[in-house]
């Protein structure tokens, strides 16, 4: 028998019933929240009241800004980059929405996020450099993306039970494991100082940081 922690369970309880009215399956928010949730102790370390955040493929909602927002994170300004953004012009004074690739290297930001990003690449082919020349020297990039077993998994979960969503599941290039993430930004001189796997294994969490030089 697995055992879930009270609180915990009352916070997956929060976010169903927070979510269950929504047009997205029961399991994404959740999912979601576990992506964000894996990087708070990083984001706690990176992110004050001066410092610029690129979310690449922060998706048609931003929801990372919404999370940084509910648990009180200081930064600068927001920007997130997607090409199925809503409300584009109806946007808080922190927060900049962009749906065009040539925008996002009008400046230098701090910290890039690409949450579940990474498997909708066309991979090896995709060119990440002009993600990686936007960020600062000795600024941050995080990634999570889902691992290989986690393929039948999602598959199962979306195509059958329907509590992921199927849109998703399908537009998935590549499953990754650590070293391949690790090795595919090396290149772009980044180092790697925290990789670890979390939702039982099914997860990759790498988080880089660029030479200062």
């Amino acid at each position: 028998m697995v055992f879930v922690p009270f609180g915990k369970l009352l916070d997956i309880m929060f976010f169903i019933n927070k979510y269950k009215n929504k047009k997205e399956p029961i399991l994404e928010p959740i999912l979601r929240e576990l992506r964000f949730g894996v990087a708070k102790n990083s984001l706690e370390k990176i992110l004050n009241n001066k410092k610029y955040i690129l979310d690449f493929g922060c998706g048609p909602e931003a929801k990372f800004y919404s999370y940084l927002c509910d648990k009180q994170f200081k930064f600068k300004t927001y920007f997130g980059f997607d090409p199925l953004l809503k409300n584009k012009n109806k946007c808080p004074k922190n927060m900049k929405l962009i749906n065009n690739k040539q925008a996002i290297s009008r400046r230098k930001y701090d910290l890039i996020s690409m949450f579940a990003v990474l498997e909708h690449l066309d991979y090896p082919n995709f060119n990440y450099k002009f993600i990686t020349n936007s960020i600062k020297p000795g600024g941050y990039l995080i990634i999570t993306t889902p691992t290989k077993i986690a393929k039948n998994v999602l598959e199962f979960l979306s195509y059958k039970l329907k509590i992921v969503s199927k849109r998703e599941i399908e537009e998935h290039k590549h499953y990754f494991n650590i070293e391949e993430i690790e090795s595919l930004f090396k290149k772009y001189k980044l180092k790697p100082i925290e990789s670890k796997l979390f939702e039982l294994g099914m997860n990759n969490f790498v988080l880089f940081k660029k030479s200062e030089k």
